[in-house]
């Protein structure tokens, strides 16, 4: 939920405050600044998953929450380019306290409440102590975070395969690479989110206006989300569950390029967030696709979560402000991606089944026979484990 928070305020402090002491008028510089806490975010993913498997969870999370926190609260009082670019880059390694475990829910509402925290402090806290009112933001944030740092945690099962079997096991499974690239389409349009206060600013309203209106869209992807994989749950149909919110939010991005309507524009950030909807169905397919042994599945979601990420580095280009306020090319490129993503849910969906039939006619086999009993399992049993 953080980081969500943490990619909003960046863009929000770059979209409507001056920050000629760090940056300059250097958009480069900003966008690799955004960038750069993908980095260590994704280069850390896989081997803390391996290590969180053998070691307490308890201690493990709320020891990097509390560094999360640190650095969060020091980004307030960073007085340079350079040092900006050195915390961000440390903060993608302390991000990894928020696993993907986590609902997207949390994560589509922490944007809600930035862009209101956002507009409280912006309107109320600068200058306060001597500080502009986009260090208070990071500060209040970091400082908030250690209370639920400390909370208690609940212990997990330990993996009975070692991590360097799970590793392998992942790496060698088609699905981990289906499921790894249908979320890195969703991945790039969801990068809207890090610009999203400067695409509502194309509608004309004040600063604090803009900060609020970000706000609703984030309510309702929380809520979408939520209702959308409850009921892919419920039916056991995640296919359409994946494939309706790509369809749904490229009609937002073609409305949002296509039109300068204030109320259509609006109205298109809601379709456009809605791609939030199948982030929870495909992270399922995880689970129920690569899910023995645990330390397999660990690895699988750090690949998938890690690998993902990979697009908010370019995709932090997508909207210069020389292509507002349409950002056509943007908006084009989103609807590529999500083209993509419900190409991959096909492919992932037919291998699938032709895997679960394979399955099937290796339990028959099994039972004719005679091999369900043996300690091996037969021949089903080595299928299930790749």
């Amino acid at each position: 939920m953080a980081g969500q928070k943490r990619r909003l305020h960046l863009e929000t402090v770059g979209a409507d405050v001056n920050l000629d002491e760090m940056f300059g008028d250097d958009r480069k510089k900003k966008e690799k600044a955004l960038s750069i806490f993908f980095v260590g975010y994704i280069l850390t993913q896989i081997p803390t998953n391996m290590i969180l498997s053998r070691t307490r969870p308890s201690i493990f999370f709320p020891c990097i929450m509390c560094m999360w926190a640190a650095v969060s609260a020091a980004t307030g009082t960073v007085q340079s380019y350079q040092g900006m670019i050195a915390l961000r880059f440390v903060l993608g390694f302390r991000e990894l306290a928020k696993r993907i475990s986590i609902l997207y829910a949390a994560g589509q509402m922490s944007g809600a409440f930035g862009g209101l925290l956002g507009s409280a402090v912006m309107a109320g806290m600068a200058r306060k102590a001597g500080l502009p009112a986009w260090r208070w933001l990071f500060i209040i944030e970091g400082v908030a975070t250690f209370p639920i740092a400390l909370e208690p945690n609940q212990e997990d099962n330990r993996s009975e395969a070692t991590a360097w079997q799970g590793l392998c096991r992942a790496f060698t499974d088609p699905a981990l690479y289906l499921i790894w690239f249908m979320q890195l389409g969703l991945n790039t349009t969801v990068s809207l989110v890090n610009f999203f206060p400067t695409i509502v600013a194309t509608m004309g309203y004040p600063r604090t206006e803009t900060l609020l209106l970000s706000a609703p869209p984030y309510v309702f992807a929380a809520v979408l989300g939520i209702a959308n994989s409850w009921h892919s749950d419920k039916t056991k149909e995640p296919f359409w569950h994946v494939v309706w919110p790509q369809v749904f939010c490229s009609i937002g991005f073609i409305i949002s390029a296509i039109t300068m309507n204030n109320a259509a524009r609006y109205t298109a950030t809601f379709m456009m967030i809605s791609v939030y909807g199948s982030s929870g169905c495909i992270l399922s397919w995880v689970s129920t696709s690569l899910p023995r042994p645990p330390a397999k599945r660990a690895v699988a979601y750090a690949v998938v979560n890690a690998g993902s990420n990979m697009a908010s580095i370019y995709a932090s280009h997508f909207y210069p402000k020389t292509q507002g306020p349409r950002h056509w090319q943007a908006n084009v490129a989103n609807v590529a991606f999500s083209g993509a993503c419900i190409v991959l849910t096909t492919i992932l969906r037919i291998y699938l089944s032709w895997r679960n039939k394979q399955l099937n006619k290796a339990m028959a086999e099994n039972v004719s026979e005679g091999s369900a009993e043996r300690d091996d399992g037969g021949k089903a049993a080595k299928m299930a484990a790749k």
